[in-house]
């Protein structure tokens, strides 16, 4: 049976999620020849947690490529601005390639990307998680088993709590120069799933945008620790060291550095913290999408409204409930997951990229063009928010080009 030489670029907080699901489900299987992170200490201590002893350890991504030409895949979760660079080099050498979401931080560096990936011979699968969950797997298949008929409207939402909402504050997803805006970085893989559910290209978009929550508050801060109101602020490191669950499958505690507790109000940032999109698609389907940080837990509900019925979903209770038309009493139907993070969707992506290297002409189930369809929408939505406009999609014909 083969075993699978992979590298790492980028040893935060998700490729050390895809390598603890590796070392779980195919530890006999795959083998970690190299790692690359930035600082030194990262790319040490992932070795250590994952590798072997003879795991190479890089600070530059082209010396892990150019000097490890026996590479079957590669992970890359690199910050959204450092993803074009190491991504075109990996087609260059025809590596497949497992990319984190979004596709890149600018319009210009995802096309950059794409046109890289048409020229290679690699196979990617993007780091869209939420397609592999079984809660939306079962979204998906109900909708195309007409369920709900000619969908008429889509609302979906994310609300983002405390300890998510911090991120956006305490790293680099506080900067639209990094993370490319709020929508992009958080909500790419929902715009992805609606692009999917409903099989149908948008049409034109608006939004509204504030960033108005988080502004200087005197007193507070600079650090949690030093702060008067550490025991009761939500965003409190020192609140959370005693009640939040700790557990590796918690998908928000491996966000969680307890070191770096910047006041979220007093931090220097400048992505929105909420944002509604209204999109129409094809065939006159209306969608409203919101995302709003802040607030008490996080949580994403889906709601579709069809010809035959409508389904209505909360992902945090994993439960979807369907109302077949002139009923009152829904069906309700519960999901069961894998405990991996991210309503299971964790060890099933890890598990898709792995069965894509022992399957050559396997195609991931989240392509490279999908990554670019929500990625240019988000763009777009930004640009309709920015210049209080409706404005038309025009970039189809640009991702049709892209080969599966």
């Amino acid at each position: 049976m083969k075993r699978y030489n992979l590298g790492f670029i980028g040893c935060g907080a998700r490729n050390k999620v895809y390598a603890r699901n590796l070392r779980r489900q195919y530890s006999d299987r795959t083998y970690i020849s190299a790692v690359c992170d930035t600082d030194p200490q990262a790319a040490e201590d992932f070795r250590n947690e994952f590798g072997h002893p003879d795991t190479a350890v890089h600070t530059d991504f082209r010396e892990l490529i150019e000097n490890h030409p026996s590479l079957d895949g590669l992970l890359i979760a690199t910050p959204n601005y450092l993803h074009e660079e190491p991504a075109v080099l990996a087609f260059e050498h025809g590596i497949s390639t497992l990319l984190e979401k979004p596709l890149a931080h600018t319009p210009e560096s995802c096309n950059r990307i794409a046109e890289a990936y048409n020229k290679s011979t690699s196979r990617v699968t993007m780091g869209f998680v939420l397609r592999y969950t079984p809660f939306y797997r079962t979204i998906m298949r109900l909708v195309r088993e007409g369920k709900v008929g000619q969908i008429k409207t889509l609302h979906a939402d994310e609300i983002v709590g405390p300890v998510l909402s911090s991120v956006f504050f305490r790293t680099w997803r506080g900067k639209k120069a990094y993370t490319g805006d709020l929508l992009l970085e958080k909500c790419c893989h929902d715009l992805d799933l609606i692009n999917t559910i409903l099989g149908v290209d948008p049409v034109r978009v608006s939004a509204f945008g504030f960033q108005s929550h988080y502004l200087p508050v005197r007193g507070w801060g600079p650090r949690c620790r030093e702060c008067t109101e550490k025991d009761t602020c939500a965003y409190s490191t020192v609140l959370w060291a005693r009640s939040i669950d700790q557990g590796i499958e918690n998908g928000e505690y491996e966000y969680v550095d307890f070191s770096d507790d910047k006041c979220v109000y007093n931090d220097d940032h400048d992505v929105m913290d909420r944002q509604s999109q209204l999109i129409e698609y094809e065939g006159g389907i209306l969608v409203s999408f919101t995302v709003a940080l802040g607030g008490p837990q996080t949580r994403r509900t889906i709601d579709i409204a069809g010809t035959q019925g409508r389904l209505f979903g909360d992902f945090a209770a994993n439960r979807i409930f369907y109302y077949a038309m002139g009923t009152e009493t829904p069906e309700e139907i519960q999901i069961e997951h894998e405990k991996s993070g991210h309503g299971g969707g964790d060890s099933v992506i890890t598990r898709s990229f792995i069965e894509s290297l022992e399957s050559p002409n396997r195609v991931a189930d989240a392509k490279l063009k999908d990554a670019l369809k929500s990625a240019l929408l988000a763009f777009l939505c930004d640009e309709a928010r920015d210049g209080s406009q409706v404005l038309p999609v025009t970039f189809m014909k640009e991702v049709e080009t892209i080969r599966d």
